[in-house]
């Protein structure tokens, strides 16, 4: 996954398509019988959609609340999923826990988005020793393990919400400096940024205006893989016991509390897990199709 998004995009997938923005990208999978694509579409936006209801469905106090009386109890009409081995709601935690996994990936996401394009911008349209030294740093942080980035910034923040994103954000950032450096020193290149130059626009304005909104659908679709690698990072980090601390319902501390349990009550592991799943292949699906919608060689035959 992660050797996916270093791999250098072409320019062309940031041409203007011709076609409406609104429904676009649904007509796309409809016309293409992408049905999987679709199926994942959806998806992602009933689980959005139940993490947003999570405090309406279920009370905070319900998925925290520990009750040994009714621990373990096996999926029934009271317990859709049943309960874990303190008595608290299965479905309950895991829509919580959609709500906290969702908030982390796309907190972490946003500010990897903002920060790294606007580092690869800069270094890709500039050239001198302070864009260099960027790049460098760059590529040694992409040297090593994402997955170790991010326990260092653990270690040193504690253990939290707010940690865990800035963990994953820091992480990721790199990426985005590499992979939007070389479109934007292409860019700069072009006829219409150059004939904009020439009239007396500013360096800003032509990033602004012409360089970043050419490149708009490449971001699109890197951060739609990169809600996936977020939100497995995050699980990862959360099943090793850096997420957030009890009895805050995280999917890779669940499955982490569940695994005495899977042979005798597989349930407990299997809601968590299952989410967890379900939701990483879909954003995975998502970004594939999003990655054919932008390219132009592919929206021809649809």
């Amino acid at each position: 996954m992660e050797s996916s998004t270093l791999a250098s995009p072409t320019l062309e997938a940031s041409a203007p398509t011709g076609r409406g923005p609104r429904f676009g990208f649904i007509r796309f999978l409809l016309s293409g019988k992408r049905w999987c694509a679709f199926a994942a579409f959806f998806v992602v936006c009933a689980i959005a959609l139940a993490a947003l209801a999570a405090p309406w469905l279920f009370d905070w106090n319900a998925v925290t609340r520990v009750d040994l009386a009714k621990a373990l109890v096996a999926p029934n009409a009271a317990h859709w999923l049943g309960t874990d081995q303190l008595g608290r709601d299965l479905l309950g935690r895991v829509l919580w826990g959609a709500r906290i996994t969702l908030t982390v990936a796309f907190a972490s996401v946003a500010i990897a988005v903002v920060v790294g394009v606007l580092l690869g911008a800069a270094c890709g349209y500039y050239a001198g020793v302070v864009p260099g030294i960027v790049m460098r740093l760059t590529d040694f942080m992409i040297a090593f393990p994402r997955t170790l980035v991010a326990i260092v910034v653990i270690t040193l923040a504690g253990n939290s919400v707010l940690s865990l994103t800035l963990a994953i954000a820091i992480s990721t950032i790199p990426i985005y400096v590499r992979f939007f450096a070389g479109p934007v020193k292409a860019l700069k290149q072009r006829e219409f940024v150059l004939a904009s130059r020439s009239i007396g626009v500013s360096d800003m304005g032509l990033l602004v205006s012409h360089i970043l909104p050419n490149v708009g659908s490449l971001i699109i679709v890197q951060a739609t893989v990169s809600l996936a690698e977020a939100i497995l990072i995050g699980s990862g980090l959360s099943f090793l016991g850096l997420g957030p601390p009890p009895p805050v319902p995280e999917w890779g501390a669940m499955i982490a509390q569940a695994r005495p349990l899977l042979v005798i009550h597989p349930f407990v592991l299997i809601a968590p897990g299952g989410a967890l799943f379900v939701l990483i292949l879909s954003l995975n699906l998502l970004g594939d199709a999003l990655r054919d919608y932008v390219d132009p060689k592919a929206r021809k035959h649809c």
